[in-house]
């Protein structure tokens, strides 16, 4: 449950728990320093603040939500304060909650928190911590021939069937577990809702332009090649969930 705002500190946060941890979400989840040497800083994209942490819930990774773009000229952590319900990290709590419902391939959420400050406010994302073996730019460098191309299209397509728009589908968000499921992760400023339309071919587009900007010694024919069978491979999936 979301906290009334009258308890808002400026010490620990508000905390707002996916359903399965409501009862047992802790604000001292979300301080970095009390993991202490079980915080290790995730280096690999995005734009830093992240941890993988261990605590009671298990392996976790939390996240600061972080601004890019022009904003970031303004400040890297802080959001307008536009209701609790408004809050980054509320709505993809509710969102990663509502895809898992529909057994869609995606991080467990824990709980999102925030801390208000004024007419602004900070927020930070816990999940339960995906084994995963690669994500799928590093696949494509190990082998671009052997990379789960079709597993990806298939995947991309249960998500697009249900109207799941991703906001920065890009080949660091799309990872292999150990297992070899794929999960697609980074949902900040996602949506449900809508049939698929010119967003999907967009989405894929973004996909390949990230590929194509971080593929080093892989030629842009093997990327055509793979994203040519992730295509197909995704056509034919959306066509059979959609019937």
């Amino acid at each position: 449950m979301i906290a009334p705002a009258s308890t808002v500190t400026s010490h620990l946060p508000i905390v707002h728990a996916a359903p399965a941890w409501a009862d047992r979400a802790r604000a001292e989840w979300f301080e970095v320093s009390r993991y202490g040497a079980n915080a290790l800083p995730i280096g690999v994209g995005g734009r830093g603040g992240a941890w993988y942490v261990d605590g009671p819930f298990g392996e976790g990774v939390l996240r600061a939500y972080r601004r890019g773009g022009l904003m970031a000229k303004l400040s890297t952590e802080h959001y307008l304060w536009m209701g609790q319900g408004r809050t980054r990290c509320v709505r993809e709590v509710e969102l990663l909650v509502r895809l898992r419902e529909q057994g869609l391939p995606v991080p467990e959420p824990i709980a999102g928190a925030w801390w208000r400050e004024g007419f602004l406010y900070r927020a930070a994302l816990l999940m339960r911590r995906v084994a995963v073996r690669a994500d799928l730019m590093s696949l494509v460098h190990e082998d671009a021939s052997r990379a789960p191309w079709v597993n990806v299209g298939e995947t991309l397509a249960r998500f697009h069937a249900v109207g799941a728009h991703h906001p920065d589908l890009n080949a660091r968000n799309v990872l292999q577990s150990r297992e070899g499921q794929i999960v697609i992760i980074d949902w900040d400023r996602g949506r449900l809702g809508g049939l698929s339309g010119p967003w999907v071919a967009r989405e894929l587009a973004r996909l390949e332009r990230s590929l194509l900007k971080y593929r080093r010694h892989v030629s842009e024919q093997q990327i055509a090649e793979g994203m040519a069978a992730l295509r197909s491979a995704h056509g034919a999936a959306l066509k059979a969930l959609t019937k």
